[in-house]
């Protein structure tokens, strides 16, 4: 597959794939949280994002090797692309990492305070750490006082 600059797209088309996939991961397992505040459901696209650059990278491939049924390696596109909408507008549990089913248990008012106590504290990841560190951020929240500033160190 060649750009407007004559060279093969496939490997940087798989490269994005791969780096798409990899981040959806460190998201899954939950190495990476940063995102959540920022944009709640994004970040679960990535892996469906990656299998679609993936998929798109042997284009030129499948036409050539399939013939007349590559309409059915297209039609293979609607998979990840159905799975990337339902897990932006929709996502089950089973593709949030656990810090995230912890903190979305509580009443909405609460994940609103999160929300806010974690924008002003650069450190708020240490209250996310087991579902006892996230309902003692909450308990403080809920008393009116964020964890940060209550001394309310939830470090293991």
């Amino acid at each position: 597959m060649n750009s407007l600059f004559n060279f093969d797209t496939q490997p940087l088309l798989q490269a994005f794939g791969l780096i798409f996939i990899a981040l959806g991961v460190v998201i899954r397992v939950g190495m990476w949280k940063k995102w959540y505040w920022r944009g709640k459901g994004t970040a679960y696209s990535y892996i469906p994002i990656g299998v679609i650059f993936l998929l798109y990278s042997f284009n030129d491939p499948a036409g050539a090797q399939l013939g007349p049924a590559y309409w059915i390696y297209l039609a293979v596109y609607a998979i990840p692309i159905a799975l990337g909408v339902w897990w932006v507008l929709r996502p089950p549990a089973f593709v949030k990492p656990d810090w995230v089913r912890w903190i979305e248990a509580y009443p909405e008012k609460t994940c609103q305070a999160m929300q806010k106590d974690a924008l002003g504290d650069p450190e708020w990841e240490r209250h996310v750490t087991s579902p006892k560190s996230v309902e003692a951020w909450a308990k403080s929240l809920e008393r009116g006082k964020p964890a940060s500033k209550a001394g309310n160190n939830t470090r293991k």
